[in-house]
């Protein structure tokens, strides 16, 4: 069926616009909102026809039905923020956690460090001490060399006048000899 309807100026640049928004013809826009206009008259209709009481029992279901899904979906809400809560604790808490670990790393890096360091400085100090200790017994060493030397001089002196040294080496009366565990220069 064709139907030709007159609209002023102003109607229809109302209907060109929402067939734009929409992206469909003007006449597709048209037979649209006649459809609706008597689906919606139609369902007026039979409301009428069943009576009001009918009508109000539909809309206490209607509201019941949306009070259950309001409560259901306040539930959920609350559900959700307890869990946003736990999730944002446990956020917190590993945060701290992890602050804590670095604040032990740092803790045990300046104490390796210290450590180093003293172990460094106590291995210096031993080497030094070691080393004037060597230095010490040298010097006793040649000491009690010098002592020895001294006191065996006259000896082998008066030996010399009336026998000669055991290795037959008259020329060199003046030199003992050095043992060999003793370390001179």
């Amino acid at each position: 069926m064709r139907i030709s309807v007159y609209v002023d100026d102003e109607f229809g640049a109302k209907i060109e616009s929402a067939a734009e928004k929409l992206d469909i013809k003007k006449s597709e826009w048209v037979r649209i909102a006649c459809t609706e206009y008597l689906s919606a008259s139609d369902s007026v209709k039979s409301a009428e026809e069943t009576g009001p009481d009918s009508f109000d029992n539909e809309n206490n279901e209607i509201i019941e039905a949306q009070n259950k899904e309001i409560l259901q979906l306040k539930r959920e809400v609350e559900a959700q923020n307890g869990i946003q809560d736990a999730y944002s604790k446990l956020i917190s808490e590993k945060d701290q956690r992890i602050d804590d670990m670095k604040e032990s790393i740092s803790r045990i890096e300046a104490m390796s460090i210290t450590t180093t360091d003293q172990i460094a400085s106590s291995k210096d100090d031993r080497i030094n001490d070691l080393s004037q200790m060597i230095e010490h017994l040298q010097a006793q060493a040649a000491a009690h060399s010098r002592v020895l030397q001294s006191s065996l001089k006259p000896a082998l002196e008066s030996e010399n006048g009336k026998e000669s040294t055991p290795d037959g080496d008259d020329d060199n009366v003046d030199m003992v000899q050095k043992p060999r565990w003793m370390f001179w220069k």
